[in-house]
């Protein structure tokens, strides 16, 4: 380079040094030599420049096109999140809903053994109470009823696990761990049975019937994850103790919560409780304690709202005829009895010539309206004698039984 010789050093800072320099043929000629190299040096630099700003502006472009992408896929994530979460989140709490979001195996199917505490409400004699209703009547009444039911669960913590018909299939512990799900759970019963009185009321402001509702509860070990397939699966859990719960709710009358032995042993000093009986559910080997709670004591004290209910005495005895139930069938067998009072809680006294075990179901029909079934479950009994609480009473019994005068 020029630069790099003394002589062009001086020439290029002294005018008249460099004068003198280009009046040598052979100083111009290396001069313009060096100015044309520096010439082509120059227009490379400029090609190059315009290449490299030219690949930059692709590489903007793309880079926005990206932007754009990922700014899509994070608006479709949120879309979806809150699909999911407005979906599943009817079910369960929204504390649940995001840890299965924040955990990729939370999405995955499979489950694991864990222990966990079961709920199952039923309406008593929803069927029957549902025969002289129309299609948008019934659905007006679950709506209000499931409603509020899964109001109180969310309250408890619980997961919905399962809307079946009129019942309700909830469990505590999963898929968030919960140390005291079985005192969440016994406590969220309660909490269900004392919201009935403002399902009634609001379904009476509609002029729809009221529901009476039973609850089981039972702690023990089943299977909980996401079951099913790649193209439909939902979260919920699988086991013997599900069933068995279903069978101590089966036990169950209007307003009344039973729990499970494990249950009962979990909540210790703090459960309170009406007594307890010792029952054999078919499928089940060993007769199972199960406990007629009133209360729960501790962090989530709660009770039963007690009230007590008058009796009104038939002036005339109302004959009919009764048949034992054996699963969902009759067991054939009709017996004669009198019907002889009745209270505004569905409870009727009988008097009996047979001997009627506790708790046994029966279908009965009175002959002042024959064809009309009714059902109930033995809750007392001695000798010629059975106090029976109506599962399923018909609206033409329950208006018969309020006109009968009743004995000064």
């Amino acid at each position: 380079m020029l630069t790099d010789d003394p002589r062009w050093r001086r020439a290029l800072a002294d005018p008249d040094a460099a004068a003198e320099l280009l009046a040598d043929p052979a100083a111009r000629a290396e001069f313009m030599a060096a100015v044309a190299a520096l010439q082509a040096e120059h227009d490379d630099l400029v090609l190059l420049h315009d290449s490299t700003l030219e690949h930059a502006n692709e590489i903007e472009e793309q880079l926005a096109v990206k932007i754009e992408q990922v700014e899509a896929l994070v608006v479709e994530l949120e879309l979806r999140n809150t699909f999911i979460r407005q979906v599943f989140g009817r079910h369960v709490t929204d504390e649940v809903v995001n840890t299965l979001l924040a955990s990729p195996e939370g999405r995955q199917l499979g489950g694991e053994r864990r222990t966990l505490t079961i709920l199952i409400s039923d309406l008593r004699g929803f069927s029957t109470l549902c025969e002289g209703l129309g299609p948008e009547q019934v659905v007006a009444i679950l709506n209000i009823y499931l409603g509020a039911m899964a109001d109180v669960i969310g309250e408890y913590r619980g997961s919905i696990n399962e809307f079946i018909g009129d019942a309700i299939l909830a469990v505590f512990g999963a898929p968030v761990p919960q140390d005291d799900h079985p005192e969440r759970a016994v406590a969220c019963a309660i909490a269900m049975q004392r919201a009935m009185g403002r399902v009634n009321a609001e379904l009476a402001e509609h002029g729809l019937p009221a529901l009476e509702m039973g609850i089981g509860v039972h702690t023990g070990e089943v299977v909980v994850g996401n079951i099913g397939s790649n193209r439909r699966a939902k979260y919920g859990v699988v086991g013997r103790h599900v069933n068995l719960t279903s069978r101590i709710e089966s036990y169950t009358v209007g307003g009344q919560v039973l729990i499970s032995e494990s249950a009962a042993r979990a909540l210790g000093d703090r459960l309170r409780t009406r007594g307890c009986f010792e029952v054999r559910p078919k499928g089940v080997r060993e007769p199972i304690t199960i406990h007629d709670v009133t209360g729960v004591d501790g962090p989530f004290a709660i009770h039963m709202i007690e009230e007590a209910a008058e009796w009104r005495v038939l002036a005339e005895p109302q004959p009919l005829v009764f048949t034992a139930l054996e699963g969902k069938d009759t067991g054939g067998q009709e017996f004669p009895a009198l019907l002889v009072a009745h209270d505004e809680r569905h409870n009727a006294e009988l008097r009996v010539a047979a001997s009627l075990p506790l708790r046994a179901d029966l279908k009965l029909v009175l002959a002042a309206l024959p064809g009309v079934d009714a059902y109930a479950k033995v809750v007392a009994a001695g000798p010629g004698r059975a106090v029976v609480r109506f599962t399923a009473l018909p609206r033409a019994l329950q208006e018969l039984l309020d006109s009968l005068p009743a004995r000064a």
